[in-house]
């Protein structure tokens, strides 16, 4: 009996160390079917957004593709690649993601120095999968029509038939400094094309068209001078692509809340946000209507100077830290400081972009946007100081006041610049007097490409051969 006994009880033993292996083990074939499933995910987003999506019918367009300008794509905030100089790219990535990477510029003064060793890649989504997976698939969209009209990236063999070039730059800096860096490109085009005339047509979205505005309006000045047109040397036809020409409420609110990046608050953490000097030139300028206070009623504000934030009560005035890195006294003066010096630059860089002409635009410019969705325009102000605006309305009444037709990002009135007194006199409500044409349809800010009446509009439009002069030659008869 005894040792029957011991044998039970070694073989409960054995049993029960048996159920410890294999409640063990439990954890295996889930995980293995979650990276399976996870890889076939990765796979399948893959192939759809590799996948040609094009709607309109580029046989249509006939005609010669040669005599056709080169065109140069100037993308948005958050559209060019940032990298290590060893080429690590360091946005955008997984590591963003999930985790984070301090894309922080420096708090130095002046904004010129402020800088640090990251430099541009290229377009954001169009030699990487993951940041399609985020949303960032306008770029993609945009190369890949342009490649199937029979734009190239570099000149053929016969130097003949149209091109197209990318405009990369650090989104992080200031927009003036970004406007030079696109005169320097344009020169080193028109120098490898051997053409000292050499003219473009420019594609700028969102951010992007900003900085092809001022060059247009002001080549590689400041923003205190008239408006000159220099730029128009380079360009022959500037297409305006969901442009928040007024600015957009979103800036403020990433910079008193910060931007999620897939499951990382850190990557874009507010005061991340806060030391980049082209955010502020995105914020609404003055007479945009961009808050309300609680009543609903529009605060004549300009968010543009720092007596605002130290009214309310934001950024480094606010009474407490709020996550900046207001340790002390010594680090709460350096930020207000440099938040002082952004809004200067920013207040001065809308200025010129509104300043009136005295000559009209010698250069085609025409705008496409999307009003099918609603986008948020204004936020509410609390009564108390030290609160930041709220950014989502609380009842139907609230977002009746705080919700116009867009994009989902940039508003029609932002696109069109309708706040300006030109507007009242355009026939289509622009306020800006170099805009020839203004087209809007059913398309989201990261789908504009995709859609097909924009193609086509887009495509005629850079497909356009150069017109060339005839040059008068004297008669011989009446020259001798």
């Amino acid at each position: 009996m005894k040792g029957m006994a011991r044998r039970r009880r070694k073989r409960d033993g054995i049993v029960q160390t048996d159920g410890d292996r294999a409640r063990g083990r439990d954890w295996f074939a889930p995980f293995m079917w979650g990276v399976l499933a996870a890889g076939s995910g990765m796979v399948i987003a893959n192939s759809l957004a590799s996948r040609r999506r094009r709607g309109f019918p580029l046989r249509l367009i006939r005609g010669s593709r040669s005599d056709v300008p080169p065109v140069v794509v100037i993308p948005g905030i958050m559209g060019s690649r940032l990298m290590r100089p060893d080429g690590t790219p360091v946005w955008l990535n997984i590591r963003n993601a999930v985790g984070h990477y301090d894309l922080s510029l420096p708090l130095t003064l002046p904004l010129a120095e402020s800088r640090d060793d990251l430099v541009p890649g290229p377009l954001l989504g169009t030699t990487a999968v993951m940041p399609r997976l985020f949303g960032f698939t306008e770029y993609y969209d945009l190369l890949d029509i342009l490649a199937a009209a029979g734009f190239n990236s570099s000149p053929s063999a016969d130097g003949h038939g149209p091109t197209h070039h990318v405009f990369s730059y650090d989104w992080r800096r200031d927009l003036v400094e970004t406007a030079r860096r696109l005169d320097e490109s344009l020169e080193k085009l028109a120098e490898a094309r051997g053409d000292p005339g050499a003219r473009f047509n420019v594609i700028g979205h969102s951010m992007g068209g900003l900085v092809a505005r001022y060059y247009l309006r002001y080549g590689t000045a400041e923003p205190d001078g008239p408006v000159t047109w220099a730029g128009a040397r380079r360009i022959a036809n500037l297409v305006l692509v969901a442009v928040p020409n007024a600015g957009g409420i979103h800036a403020l609110e990433a910079m008193l809340y910060g931007n999620r990046v897939g499951l990382s608050h850190t990557t874009l953490a507010a005061p991340v946000i806060a030391r980049m000097p082209s955010v502020y030139q995105l914020m609404p300028p003055r007479g945009a209507a961009a808050l309300l206070d609680d009543k609903l009623e529009p605060l004549d504000v300009d968010l543009h100077d720092a007596a605002t934030w130290d009214r309310y009560g934001w950024g480094p005035f606010a009474p407490a830290r709020r996550g900046l890195d207001l340790a002390d006294e010594g680090a709460r003066d350096k930020s207000r400081a440099f938040l002082e010096a952004a809004l200067l630059r920013s207040g001065a860089f809308h200025g010129a972009l509104a300043r009136a002409p005295e000559t009209p635009c010698p250069v085609r410019v025409v705008i496409l946007g999307g009003d099918c969705l609603p986008t948020i325009a204004r936020g509410i102000v609390p009564d108390k100081r030290g609160l930041p605006p709220r950014f989502v309305p609380w009842n139907r009444k609230e977002n009746d006041a705080m919700f116009e037709a867009g994009d989902g990002r940039v508003t029609r009135a932002s696109v069109l610049a309708s706040h300006l007194p030109l507007a009242e006199q355009s026939p289509f409500g622009c306020g800006l007097p170099e805009v020839a044409d203004a087209v809007f349809g059913s398309a989201d800010h990261h789908g504009i490409y995709r859609e097909p009446t924009f193609q086509s509009i887009l495509l005629r439009l850079l497909l356009r051969p150069v017109r060339r002069t005839v040059p008068v030659v004297a008669d011989p008869a009446a020259a001798g």
